[in-house]
């Protein structure tokens, strides 16, 4: 017997009362969670309906206009946001103690709590749901704001630095409030507007070329509303004759360097490339004069010091030209490293001393002679970088790979090494 086809309208009602079913069963969870077992069957149906209807609703994104922003691009910023929204949390109640993601907060308590302060609204378990209304403004601004947060990231990471421009975002709440007080509203859905920040680009002479610069810098946001953050630096200490307390250069880099950020320090996205740099810029990071308007300046990643941007000031501008591991030959840490271990700059580079991943995911930190001369050095963020690396860690650098004896390795080239020097010091007598 032939299976009776169903249309495409019965199909969907079936799909929603799916959905809906999966709802309660959820929400019969949260309600336990703060009012106990008994708080979901004392609320009436009708209330259960309506706290259905004023769920959260989802991220509604559209494109300003006259941008050029592809479909994929918007379906994987769903994506992302949606991922995003399930990972990040916030505190129930101020001792930390209870947390709920984001999603779940919108969905599920913050309805709740539209519940609880309904004006004129009277029903069964509405005593255990006030319990939800002396830090709802908190949660409210913390859940915004963290949106907001990771709004901001997922632009960052998308943004495609070849094309010399940023994403940037409008969050706006589309909201009503009906019936509920001066203090509340309900939040309907969250909408999106995507366009382009377009980075300055200019053309300087190095070395005798003219070479493309592009302006550095990043996307930050107050509450929803972001904006260019371009990165600069005070001239005073860039040690500039003449210049003014507050004077300062803006900041570009070539691609090169961009590359180099990219490789080196192993970036998940190569957006994170800029924002190692402008961050690195905003905590005023050590500069290290190297000749007439040469630079090394120190860069770092969160808190972890991972190397050097060689940088030249030149037509009023600081120009970033490639960046250094800490390890690598040209830092004052190589130059203590060498000193300390007598090793050249072929003998770190054969044992991948100078390859970040190789570092993270090696035994140096559990070798007390290997950590001691590390230290020495001033190498200590590196090791910081393994410990984290073995805590697993969630970074934006790609580090993990796999394990590798260095220790014993770099102790037999040190050994071998005096050895050879020893030789050649007896048979000169």
């Amino acid at each position: 017997m032939a299976k009776k086809k169903v249309s495409p309208l019965a199909h969907q009602k079936l799909q929603a009362a799916h959905r809906k079913k999966a709802y309660m069963q959820k929400l019969r969870y949260f309600c336990t969670l703060i009012g106990g077992e008994s708080l979901y069957d004392e609320l009436p149906g009708k209330i259960l309906e309506m706290i259905y209807c004023v769920r959260g609703g989802p991220f509604k994104i559209r494109v300003k206009e006259g941008e050029k922003i592809t479909r994929r691009f918007v379906r994987i910023m769903y994506t992302y946001l949606d991922e995003a929204m399930k990972e990040y949390t916030l505190d129930l109640y101020p001792d930390g103690d209870t947390k709920v993601t984001l999603s779940d907060y919108y969905q599920y308590i913050y309805p709740m709590e539209i519940m609880s302060m309904v004006v004129g609204l009277s029903f069964n378990g509405r005593d255990k749901l006030a319990v939800l209304r002396e830090h709802a403004d908190r949660r409210y601004a913390d859940y915004l704001y963290q949106t907001a947060t990771i709004i901001t990231a997922v632009c960052a990471t998308l943004c495609d630095l070849n094309k010399r421009s940023l994403y940037t975002f409008v969050y706006e709440k589309i909201v009503n409030t009906d019936r509920l007080p001066k203090n509340m509203e309900k939040l309907k859905y969250q909408l999106l507007t995507i366009g382009t920040h377009p980075l300055d680009v200019r053309y300087v002479k190095l070395d005798g070329d003219w070479r493309p610069v592009c302006q550095a810098g990043e996307i930050a946001h107050d509450m929803g509303e972001c904006y260019f953050l371009p990165t600069d630096v005070l001239l005073q200490r860039l040690e500039i004759p003449g210049a003014g307390p507050d004077e300062t250069a803006p900041v570009y880099i070539q691609q090169h360097a961009i590359n180099r950020i990219i490789q080196r320090a192993y970036c998940a996205y190569p957006s994170i490339a800029l924002l190692v740099v402008s961050r690195s810029f905003l905590r005023k990071r050590r500069i290290i004069p190297t000749g007439k308007n040469q630079y090394l300046i120190e860069c770092f990643y969160e808190d972890i010091k991972i190397g050097y941007f060689v940088a030249t000031y030149v037509d009023g501008i600081l120009v970033i030209r490639t960046f250094l591991l800490l390890t690598q030959s040209g830092t004052p840490e190589s130059r203590r490293l060498e000193e300390l271990t007598g090793l050249q700059k072929k003998d770190i580079a054969y044992l991948a001393m100078d390859d970040l991943r190789t570092l993270a995911n090696s035994d140096i930190i559990d070798d007390g002679e290997v950590r001691d001369i590390f230290i020495k050095a001033g190498c200590e963020s590196i090791l910081e970088l393994c410990r984290r690396v073995k805590e697993g860690r969630e970074s934006a650098l790609s580090l993990s790979g796999t394990s590798r004896e260095l220790s014993k390795l770099i102790l037999e080239y040190i050994q071998l090494g005096a050895k050879d020097e020893e030789y050649f010091v007896n048979d000169e007598n």
